[in-house]
């Protein structure tokens, strides 16, 4: 198997793991990306970033409500 940040994960395909990556293992190396996106161009006065671990991506909510989402991010 391959470890990741101390967990161990078996041989082949992982499609997500508790760090929100989706991987590769084989017996000579582990292979990884991220399964969420990096938000930009949002209004940072007004909104701030909250990473949503059950969806795996961020949120980006307004600061005064974190309830209430910010309206046009664009992600990378």
């Amino acid at each position: 198997g391959c470890m990741l940040n101390g967990k161990l994960y078996p041989l082949g395909h992982i499609e997500r793991t508790e760090d929100c990556y989706r991987c590769s293992c084989s017996r000579t190396e582990m292979s990884c990306c991220s399964l969420f996106s990096t938000p930009v161009g949002y209004d940072r006065e007004n909104c701030k970033v909250i990473f949503n671990e059950k969806s795996c991506d961020y949120d980006v909510v307004q600061k005064n409500d974190p309830s209430k989402e910010c309206s046009e991010v664009r992600r990378v």
